[in-house]
């Protein structure tokens, strides 16, 4: 009989654990499902004399530099040091005070949770969170499906559950979502939505000055919206057409952040809404209520439709269809979570990019240029065989989202005790790993504050001359991690990938791109980034 490993890092001993043969196959069929999915993860076979030795000479967990209870509530207080700061200003405020590890105590029920800063660390919380990695700071989303009065998410609450529950959902959709073969299900709704969106920048922008208005975040945000919706939903909703007649979608658009502010309100400041009902929860709550409905609607509607027209000769149309065939359950739950998730970040992704693009006409020239080359005509579609030959589309992104990160970091439950920065740090506790937010350190990224899509790419594909080690493979994976790490990693990555890819070259190859304006402090930085100055590029149509 098969065995798991039970890795412990204070670990006098390492147990094996015998388990039935019915939980055994559903956790072999978790771990092949991952493997083909997701990057490996190792949880590394620690010899427990070694690991005995380096928790007895590191120094206990409660002389860990901390915040006390009554500096953490009083700070969130009204008039508090913390009350008006996001997540990402409050953590580094701490990390001047206390350094690069620190204790967060657990109040009003909430359990203790520690700051990590050092890299090394980030690696081992990672390399011993085992198949089924524990992610705090979602407690409000769960708490709300747990007690909703029709009971609806009692067999799952989708990717914000743990344990069993959370693993036998993502083996169910991660070949789905994450499959390459399976991006031709959504290259051409994505594209469609795309190309509209171009034809809207067209019609809004100024006719003398070529920019376009204060508020084109709307715009980016109904892309982002009508984009996830056409996935998730199988269904256009029009938002970038200004659509007189979904008022109600619209106001769905608005709500899509309560999901990510609530992780903040709700799973990090303190906060009493399990035992009295606080304003904060009752906004976050009429959100999902909200977000349930729509998204109920939109799925019995598709269903409908393919029941009366359904796909020939068994091949899936949509990525909806594919997750129906599974149950109505699974596709209601997964949709919601795409839409709750899919939008706010990937509209500030987005943002990103641009002001990226736009500040480095240079780098933008050669990305055009790379385009032309591949797609000669500015009409010539994308399929997925001609996006992998556009390297350099890749790594604009990827340094753009490095030199703007979505968010502070990971968050994840310690799977293992462990010795972080020398401190005895037991399992189970929470951790807050500021991974991102190192992007943009010297230590780490030589020229930091310069926009160098170069250093993704392979050395044979540098032009660089300088002889600086700006090559991707000399950082470490663990610093920038936009989608995750892990089995936990983020499982509509090919989409919003394919997305952005979409977004940044169908613009490229249309306009000439320019931002006039200061880009001092473009962002504030709550859970993830929110633009915060007016998006008022310039779009120039290209001969």
């Amino acid at each position: 009989m098969s065995t798991i490993l039970n890795v412990r890092c204070a670990g006098t001993t390492i147990t094996r654990l015998f388990i039935h043969n019915e939980k055994q196959q559903q956790l072999q069929k978790c771990q092949v499902a991952f493997q083909s999915t997701v990057s490996n993860v190792k949880v590394e076979n620690i010899d427990s004399k070694s690991a005995d030795v380096e928790w007895q000479q590191a120094l206990p967990y409660k002389s860990m530099p901390r915040l006390t209870r009554y500096q953490l509530l009083r700070g969130f207080l009204k008039g508090g040091e913390f009350a008006d700061l996001s997540l990402n200003d409050f953590v580094f405020k701490c990390r001047e005070r206390l350094g690069d590890i620190y204790r967060l105590p657990g109040v009003i029920g909430q359990p203790d949770s520690v700051v990590l800063f050092n890299v090394d660390d980030f690696e081992k919380v990672y390399r011993t969170e085992g198949i089924w990695p524990k992610r705090p700071g979602t407690d409000a989303l769960r708490y709300y499906r747990e007690n909703r009065k029709d009971g609806f998410f009692k067999e799952t609450m989708g990717l914000n559950d743990n344990d069993e529950k959370w693993a036998k959902f993502r083996h169910v959709v991660n070949p789905i979502l994450m499959q390459p073969k399976n991006a031709k299900l959504y290259l051409e709704p994505l594209q469609k939505v795309n190309l509209e969106f171009v034809e809207r920048i067209r019609e809004i922008r100024d006719p003398h000055t070529l920019e376009v208005p204060n508020n084109f975040l709307v715009d980016i945000n109904h892309l982002a919206f009508d984009s996830v919706g056409v996935v998730a939903l199988d269904h256009d909703f029009g938002l970038i057409r200004r659509n007189p007649d979904l008022e109600e979608v619209r106001v769905l658009c608005e709500h899509m952040s309560a999901f990510l502010k609530s992780i903040y309100d709700l799973g990090i400041k303190p906060s009493f809404y399990k035992y009295i009902t606080t304003p904060s929860y009752r906004r976050f709550a009429k959100s999902m209520d909200l977000t349930f409905d729509i998204t109920n609607h939109y799925v019995n509607e598709a269903l409908a439709r393919l029941e009366e027209s359904p796909s020939k000769d068994g091949e899936e149309r949509s990525v909806l269809e594919k997750l129906l065939k599974i149950n109505r359950k699974t596709a209601i739950v997964m949709a919601m979570d795409m839409m709750i998730a899919g939008v706010d970040g990937t509209s500030s992704a987005i943002t990103a990019i641009l002001l990226c693009i736009a500040k480095n006409p240079e780098k933008q020239q050669k990305l055009r240029e790379e385009l032309l080359a591949v797609l000669p005509h500015r009409n010539d579609p994308f399929t997925i065989e001609n996006m992998k030959q556009l390297p350099y589309l890749r790594a604009c992104i990827k340094e753009a989202l490095r030199f703007y990160p979505l968010a502070f970091g990971n968050v994840r439950e310690i799977g293992a005790d462990l010795v972080l920065s020398g401190y005895q740090v037991p399992k189970g506790t929470g951790a807050l790993l500021s991974t991102n937010m190192l992007a943009n350190e010297e230590l780490f990224y030589p020229r930091p504050r310069e926009f160098i899509p170069e250093r993704w790419l392979r050395k044979s594909d540098t032009t660089l001359t300088d002889g600086q080690r700006l090559v991707a493979e000399n950082v470490n994976k663990f610093i920038n991690l936009p989608f995750g790490f892990g089995p936990r990693s983020c499982v509509g990555r090919r989409i919003v990938e394919i997305e952005m890819e979409l977004t940044l070259a169908n613009l490229v190859r249309n306009f000439n791109i320019e931002y006039n304006h200061s880009v001092e402090k473009p962002f504030s930085y709550h859970l993830i980034s929110t633009p915060a100055i007016p998006l008022t590029f310039k779009f120039t149509d290209l001969k």
